[in-house]
């Protein structure tokens, strides 16, 4: 892309105030401990885990296309959610993308100006516990 785009800048995250993890933290973004992520049992509300999540899938998106010469406009078209365990404390996130896929994504790209892609993103509390597995399909087209 030809210019960066922030994840972090949408008016939604900056309200919910994800972040960046602290330098040499292997992750994407992070949604740290507050009042304001609980649920009704005090554990990580499944929307706030979602709200990380999309912004996560949509930051490891642009850090993979972050080297094309051309900007791109992604859209989330659909999603799938499974949440594992109750999410306690700081949740932060890691992405994943099947190799094979983002060729045939790349390829189509180039070919058509418009392409899907699928990008896995997995959510880890403080407890290093699995606590979601989401799965976002993208639509991609050249600006």
């Amino acid at each position: 892309m030809t210019e960066k785009f922030d994840v972090l800048s949408i008016p939604f995250n900056v309200h919910i105030q994800l972040s960046r993890p602290k330098q040499g933290e292997d992750a994407l973004l992070v949604m740290e401990d507050k009042p304001i992520y609980k649920n009704h049992v005090g554990s990580g509300h499944a929307a706030a885990l979602f709200a990380l999540a999309e912004g996560s899938g949509g930051e490891y998106l642009l850090s993979r296309v972050a080297s094309l010469p051309f900007e791109i406009i992604p859209v989330v078209r659909k999603s799938e959610v499974k949440y594992k365990k109750p999410a306690q404390g700081r949740v932060v996130s890691k992405g994943v993308i099947d190799e094979q896929e983002w060729a045939t994504f790349m390829a189509q790209l180039e070919k058509k100006g418009r392409a899907g892609l699928t990008v896995g993103v997995e959510l880890f509390d403080e407890t290093q516990a699995n606590v979601a597995s989401f799965s976002f399909d993208w639509f991609i087209a050249k600006k």
